[in-house]
């Protein structure tokens, strides 16, 4: 699974901050990644942000990615699976969690994504 971040990535940021509190080394970041595809690591996934694997040159540990800073999933692993909100884990879509065995926890990740 890859997302592609915004061409406009660093000004979308500072834009959105609204006038509150930015931080100018995430926007410097946001600067370098904007425009790029970014692997996604896939062992914990959420339904409105992304933890990237490492980027050389950027981050030795990858990203968090919120949602609205990607314009492109690209071979979305969500597809048919839900994330657990009680032990974190994203399993097949269903009332009830196949790692843990609760019910009432479970998250679609739903087909509102973009696609490539």
């Amino acid at each position: 699974m890859k997302i592609r971040i915004r061409e406009d990535a660093r000004k979308y940021y500072i834009a959105s901050s609204m006038g509150t509190f930015i931080n100018w080394d995430w926007a410097n970041t946001m600067e370098q990644v904007q425009g790029m595809v970014l692997e996604v690591e896939t062992e914990y996934l959420f339904k409105n942000q992304y933890n990237t694997v490492p980027v050389p040159g950027v981050s030795d540990n990858g990203l968090r990615i919120m949602d609205n800073m990607v314009s492109e999933v690209i071979d979305d692993e969500r597809e048919g699976k839900a994330r657990c909100n009680w032990c974190g884990k994203t399993v097949p879509d269903a009332p009830m969690c196949f790692k843990c065995g609760r019910q009432g926890y479970m998250e679609s990740f739903s087909n509102r994504y973009r696609r490539a």
